[in-house]
């Protein structure tokens, strides 16, 4: 940790100069100019944005911390948006963003500091590499800093204890600073950028008003989410099939999401094979993503993997996704089996492989790994395509190693079956995750169509329904969500499989 010593000693290092002052010793402009010249990375791959400016011009008058205060700027914002994003893509709570801000505040005035001049800390948090933090290049990575504070507040603070108690202890026992009581004082500040940055629910929807038979409007012209192209590329993935699975995520900690591709194996003995292909363009100054090859590997699941369905998540908080397979039928327990390949042994070795109690079933199956109930332990939210009116999702308790409900079956609303692309995420920022339906033929608007169901009234309100500017589809197109540009807003995300004039797999990002 950087906390100041209780001093005011200028300290000169080889590539900087730092001012380290204990909490008080000086105003926050001071200490905001004293922390300037310690070298720093940007915290958002395309910088501080305007938006950050306006937020930060707007909180400067009410903030009144020691080591922020009226110092803020944009770039602060830009390090609190990154952590918040990290918060949010854990599926934790807007506590948990005000306890990770606070920390960040207190420790490096929101700073992502690459030179050490306290010991060997780095970064956001002032973590340090010879404590088992991380190394040198993953603290100064504001994603994996925060997943690293993020882990360790879950273990010290079991069964979500974190939810209640004083923040600043709570920091303090994260942390294990030198000076534990210079986290509270932060805790007003961290609450302010934290409400000011965390995406809030939009109030209902007023019910439409009747117009006159004799006085038709015309109907409005699209507009809203999913209507912009904020990229479109040809890949450097061929053409693909039922047996590519797709997945979206940043694989590689630069705050980019990166295309994923899980190809089954084949009953001819063609084994499975993991693809990942970077989400930053190749070119500077072009907009052309998912060219560079980061990773090819073949998987060792066997014939299971052409009954298995995929995600990615950090299963064991290390800062590395990891590949969970659902094995939905074909298993030795007779049940559908989740099989975890460990993403620093590049999906070589388990993590975890067990039975689950769902039933064996088809591939019609969605899952995502998700804290649901805060207790520091992996849960799994699985849905169930139907061809009746309603799916089936299940909350299943990584507590009990997935043999138990952590609360009865939901039925969903409406038609959830084939014409539907599945993605299982928190689309509110209220710390539940949500299940996102794009149904991509036979909508009443001719268009593909995303519908939100609220994990919060266990699946059964629509969060939004929105029209988007997508022609109706078929299963050569795959389409999900995933904040592409970090604006903490998802984004559409479309993959053409085939039938592309290039050839190749074709995406494109609709901006939300």
């Amino acid at each position: 940790m950087r906390l100041a010593r209780p001093s005011s000693v200028i300290m000169t290092v080889a590539l900087g100069v730092g001012v380290l002052m204990a909490p008080g010793s000086a105003g926050s402009a001071a200490l905001a100019r004293a922390s300037a010249v310690i070298p720093s990375a940007p915290c958002q791959p395309d910088g501080v944005s305007a938006a950050d400016d306006t937020v930060a011009r707007q909180l400067r008058p009410v903030l009144n911390g020691r080591r922020l205060g009226d110092s803020v700027s944009g770039y602060s914002i830009s390090c609190a948006r990154a952590i918040i994003a990290s918060v949010r893509a854990r599926g934790l709570n807007e506590r948990a963003a005000v306890i990770s801000v606070t920390g960040a505040i207190a420790e490096s005035s929101l700073r992502n500091y690459t030179v050490a001049v306290d010991h060997d800390s780095l970064g956001l948090f002032q973590q340090r590499p010879s404590q088992g933090w991380g190394q040198q290049g993953q603290l100064t990575d504001p994603r994996f800093a925060t997943h690293a504070f993020l882990n360790k507040m879950l273990r010290k603070h079991p069964a979500g204890s974190w939810q209640s108690g004083d923040v600043g202890q709570i920091c303090q026992r994260v942390q294990g600073s030198a000076l534990p009581l210079a986290y509270a004082p932060e805790e007003h500040d961290a609450r302010l950028v934290v409400a000011a940055l965390w995406p809030r629910a939009l109030p209902p929807a007023l019910p439409p008003v009747e117009k006159p038979a004799e006085k038709p409007t015309e109907k409005p012209k699209p507009s809203g989410p999913f209507h912009r192209s904020l990229m479109s590329t040809t890949t450097s993935q061929g053409l693909a099939d039922a047996r590519h699975d797709f997945i979206v995520a940043d694989w590689n900690a630069d705050r980019r999401p990166d295309l994923i591709v899980v190809e089954r194996s084949t009953a001819a003995g063609a084994p499975a094979k993991l693809t990942i292909l970077d989400g930053k363009p190749t070119l500077p100054g072009t907009t052309a993503s998912f060219q560079r090859l980061l990773l090819t590997t073949i998987i060792p699941l066997g014939p299971a993997g052409e009954r298995s369905t995929f995600s990615m998540t950090d299963w064991n908080g290390d800062g590395q996704l990891d590949l969970a397979a659902l094995q939905n039928s074909g298993t030795a327990s007779g049940r559908a089996e989740l099989r975890v390949l460990d993403g620093a042994s590049f999906y070589q070795r388990d993590i975890l492989a067990t039975a689950t109690s769902l039933a064996a079933g088809d591939d019609r199956r969605t899952f995502s790994a998700t804290d649901w109930n805060n207790d520091g332990r992996l849960d799994l939210a699985v849905v169930q395509k139907s061809d009746a009116n309603g799916a089936e999702m299940r909350i299943l308790d990584g507590a009990s190693n997935f043999a138990q409900d952590l609360q009865p079956p939901a039925t969903v609303p409406g038609p959830v079956d084939d014409r539907h692309d599945l993605t299982i995420t928190d689309w509110n920022g209220d710390g539940k995750v949500d299940l996102v339906a794009i149904q991509k033929t036979g909508t009443t608007s001719k268009r593909t169509e995303v519908r939100v169901l609220d994990g919060a009234s266990n699946f059964t309100r629509d969060r939004q329904r929105t029209v988007t500017a997508l022609g109706p589809t078929d299963d050569r197109r795959h389409v999900t969500v995933s904040d592409w540009n970090g604006d903490a807003k998802l984004d559409l995300v479309v993959i053409q499989k085939t039938g592309t004039t290039s050839g190749r797999t074709e995406a494109n990002i609709l901006a939300g």
